[in-house]
């Protein structure tokens, strides 16, 4: 596999290139302010009760994209970002399992390399594939996500290994679903990411939001991971709190929201239908099929902004508003029935919020003082 692709070439081009098309704020200029989200397939080698996917997708839903709509995915996607006027797109493939059809995310990578001016591409798996997969088709892939589900930390470090010899990806990310068992090893997973340079991002149990019993423990764990980041970053280590905890970016402090939900975010599902959030496979809005594709996107019940009409008075004079943004839409219309209301994490983005805002700036202030002590060696 090359170790330089073109595309990562094209996206260094994208980066420097002045379009006039939307960017984050200074500091923010490679965050994605737009995301396809392709869930080309259910199938998975795995069963997992916290998937949102299997939890939700019913019967007589299609499990594979047909050949059909895959062709016109492939035009589908550039055409929006023709329109999208957004500088940085994010291309992921989701699912299901996506490294059982690599061949299919070849072939859509291709057709962006071709018909746009480059796109961040990731992907989310479990690793049951690493050993057989075909890498060709994933050298345009720069970030891949391994999602712990039940393995252990010897063979998850095993299966990384793997990715980092054999792929072109710039970082990988651990990636854990915090039922009961993930949530007792929280800091076993964090301590090992750490210290072999991985990102990490934990997801509550989207089914248990509701349980009292879970939320206490949710709330007693996440300080501890915030005692534990502090001792690493006292160590020199880099901790990265950017979409750590579910999509939280703790250092967002612009009243803007940086989160494309219901605005700017194209979901596939394997029918063609479209939607717009991640987590809720039944919500749907239209097809890539339908003329105006913006406009099918643009879910205003979906809108992750705590200037939103759904957003109560307490959301917007809250001290952490930047960054909860008034929680999220789904969860609410999922665990409630409705999209209106506070974050059903609102006690906790209280708690937690300020503690992982701390720790950025105390990882900031530790990188100037290392920075100093180089510029300036002692005599």
């Amino acid at each position: 596999m090359r170790r330089q692709t073109e595309h990562v070439k094209q996206l260094k081009a994208m980066y420097a290139l002045e379009d006039g098309r939307l960017q984050g704020p200074p500091g923010w200029e490679k965050f994605p302010l737009f995301w396809f989200l392709l869930f080309l397939s259910y199938q998975c080698t795995r069963r997992c009760k916290f998937c949102y996917s299997f939890n939700q997708i019913g019967d007589g839903n299609p499990t594979e994209m047909d050949d059909d709509t895959f062709s016109r995915l492939l035009d589908w996607i550039p055409e929006v970002w023709k329109v999208n006027n957004v500088k940085v797109n994010s291309i992921g493939f989701l699912g299901g399992e996506p490294l059982l059809r690599t061949d299919r995310i070849r072939k859509v990578m291709d057709s962006v390399y071709k018909n746009t001016r480059g796109m961040q591409g990731y992907l989310y798996t479990n690793g049951d594939l690493v050993d057989s997969v075909n890498w060709d088709d994933l050298e345009d892939i720069q970030w891949i996500s391994t999602n712990v589900t039940d393995i252990g930390i010897d063979e998850l470090a095993r299966r990384m290994d793997i990715v980092r010899a054999r792929s072109n990806v710039i970082n990988q990310t651990v990636v854990a679903t915090l039922d009961d068992f993930n949530l007792d090893r929280i800091l076993d997973l964090s301590g090992f990411g750490l210290e072999n340079g991985y990102r990490l991002r934990y997801y509550r149990d989207l089914f248990r939001g509701t349980d009292e019993r879970y939320h206490e423990k949710l709330r007693t764990q996440y300080h501890r991971l915030c005692d534990l980041f502090e001792h690493y970053i006292d160590k020199g280590y880099e901790v990265h709190t950017t979409f750590l905890l579910d999509t939280l970016v703790p250092s967002w402090n612009h009243e803007s929201s940086p989160y494309p939900c219901g605005r700017r975010i194209a979901k596939v599902n394997p029918d063609g239908t479209i939607g717009p959030c991640i987590r809720n496979q039944k919500f749907k809005t239209g097809t890539i099929f339908d003329p105006n594709p913006l406009e099918k996107i643009d879910c205003g019940a979906f809108h992750y902004d705590f200037t939103s009409p759904n957003s109560p008075a307490e959301c917007k004079n809250c001290a952490v508003k930047t960054v909860c943004q008034g929680g999220c839409p789904n969860d609410r219309l999922l665990l409630t029935g409705t999209v209106s209301g506070k974050s059903l994490m609102c006690d906790i983005h209280r708690e937690i919020i300020p503690r992982l805002t701390s720790l950025d700036k105390l990882q900031a202030g530790r990188r100037l003082t290392r920075s100093a002590a180089v510029s300036f060696p002692p005599m």
